[in-house]
């Protein structure tokens, strides 16, 4: 993981870290299922990244309502804008849409899901690949524990996987 493009440190979390990140998470800025979901695999790593570190493949950031529509998500750099022609939509800023369509149910919410890391695809027996950003409590955490200068331009992602016996 070092050896990527855009990768400062990679270091595997190790029980406590494990433990005290559910701890840390703000309801306030999101449901963030990336790492509820990456926390639940059998390995996790954290890496911090720089800009030269390839974009994420799919959205980071969602809103959804009570039924899980997703009423909005992040357009990823490289990504192509919605058609006009399949959904109606606006742009909030330059890489967030809101749809117009379906109308929204009951309380609405921003999610930050699991998100592919590919970079780990091809190894033989890595299964149930997921990676997710940490909220900043969590990124501030993974920072002091990893040795990372606050306030440097590093981004955290948690890569969790499995690893099936032969």
């Amino acid at each position: 993981m070092r050896r990527l493009p855009g990768v400062f440190t990679a270091e595997f979390l190790e029980r406590r870290d494990r433990e005290a990140l559910p701890r840390l998470a703000t309801p306030a800025s999101g449901e963030n299922r990336g790492v509820a979901e990456a926390l639940q695999r059998s390995r996790v790593l954290c890496l911090f990244k720089d800009t030269h570190f390839r974009p994420p493949g799919a959205s980071t950031l969602l809103l959804v309502d009570e039924r899980g529509e997703v009423l909005g998500r992040e357009i990823v750099p490289g990504e192509a804008s919605p058609s006009r022609e399949e959904r109606r939509f606006a742009f909030l800023g330059k890489d967030f849409v809101l749809f117009a369509d379906p109308k929204p149910e009951g309380r609405l919410r921003f999610v930050l899901p699991p998100v592919p890391f590919p970079e780990l695809d091809a190894i033989p027996r890595v299964e149930r690949v997921v990676s997710a950003s940490p909220d900043t409590p969590q990124d501030e955490y993974l920072r002091e524990r990893l040795g990372v200068p606050k306030g440097s331009t590093y981004a955290s992602i948690l890569v969790g996987y499995d690893v099936r016996n032969p």
